[in-house]
């Protein structure tokens, strides 16, 4: 796929390099439309093809689903290492994180307040902050300042975990209910077979192929061309283009009031965005950060966690936590680059 895009490219430069920059632009737009769009169907088949199968349907949230969530993240991430540009995993890990809480909760709160009393347990709260401060630290202060794969392997153990004791938690208290229970209504009111939600598992997992082949191309491309850190790349256009999934599903779960569903989806992105994401790319390939002050992001990624996290201490949030939050973004954004770029 990437020989079949640089040789177009190659092409194309040598009628005008005017087309070839659309030609990297439109790249990076299908890109992320096919992430968006198969990443949404690979969500929706899995939970149709689990309730076929028999899986509890408290697995089926907050194991199958969540992780074809974050199946954007990650293929963009193998895709990023086999085509040699590294740079954009850590930014759009990082880029992604700060995208969830300072631009998807912000446009959410902005939209409705949110009553968050007892929305979302301790321990998982609790749990996105230690994650999220130990992962920045050890890069920080732990030669060699990289994911290596032992590390890569702690990220997906503590995940995995994580999983483990909220799925054995849900299991006790019998509270949880289904994460989409849409898409197993619609299978069973439209007679749906279980080869159907197969073939498109099948499909979607291609979509996201190519996707993420076509994205990671034009913006390492991007990068190339114009000087600019991958990494940068990856926290700005790569992160925002796999979070779009979770800002239209948020958007969705807020109109239903579904506010516990909603806030968990975004904790449940981060945790998988590190420990999923960050573990696998670390264990197929040393990560190290390729900018100047890679400090920018870490920081702001652990400001804004810590916020949201003593927030859901309370009982509401509402648009004038999402003007913090919409703000920390922007500064986040704007600062990481003028000290990087």
């Amino acid at each position: 796929m990437q020989q079949i895009l640089e040789e177009t490219a190659l092409r194309i430069v040598g009628f005008n390099d005017f087309l070839n920059f659309g030609f990297l632009s439109i790249c990076v737009i299908i890109g992320i439309i096919l992430l968006i769009k198969a990443g949404d169907t690979l969500s929706e088949a899995s939970a149709t093809l689990a309730a076929f199968i028999g899986i509890p349907p408290i697995l089926v949230g907050l194991t199958v689903v969540s992780v074809a969530t974050s199946a954007p993240e990650l293929f963009t991430s193998i895709s990023a290492i086999t085509s040699n540009a590294k740079g954009l995993i850590l930014g759009n890990i990082l880029g992604s994180n700060i995208a969830n809480i300072g631009l998807i909760l912000g446009i959410s709160l902005l939209i409705k307040p949110m009553d968050i009393s007892g929305a979302v347990p301790v321990f998982q709260k609790n749990t996105l902050f230690l994650i999220t401060l130990g992962f920045s630290s050890y890069l920080f202060f732990i030669p060699p300042h990289a994911i290596t794969r032992e590390f890569g392997v702690i990220l997906v153990f503590l995940l995995v975990s994580y999983l483990v004791f909220i799925s054995y938690e849900a299991f006790r208290e019998r509270k949880l209910k289904m994460t989409m229970p849409s898409a197993i209504e619609k299978a069973e009111d439209k007679g749906t077979s279980q080869w159907q939600p197969m073939v498109l598992i099948v499909l979607s997992s291609l979509g996201l192929w190519v996707g993420s082949e076509t994205l990671v191309f034009g913006s390492k491309s991007f990068a190339s061309q114009l000087g600019i850190p991958e990494e940068l790349i990856g926290f700005s256009i790569v992160a925002v283009g796999t979070s779009l999934p979770e800002l239209a599903a948020s958007i969705a779960l807020l109109k239903k009031s579904q506010t516990a569903m909603l806030l968990g989806n975004i904790i449940g992105s981060n945790l998988f965005n590190i420990g999923l994401v960050g573990g696998v790319a670390g264990i197929i390939a040393p990560i190290q950060s390729n900018v100047l002050n890679p400090w920018v992001d870490h920081i702001a990624m652990i400001l804004l966690t810590g916020v949201l996290c003593y927030w859901l201490n309370g009982r509401k949030i509402g648009k004038p936590q999402g003007i913090i939050l919409l703000s920390g973004y922007v500064i986040a954004s704007i600062t990481t680059w003028v000290v990087n770029a």
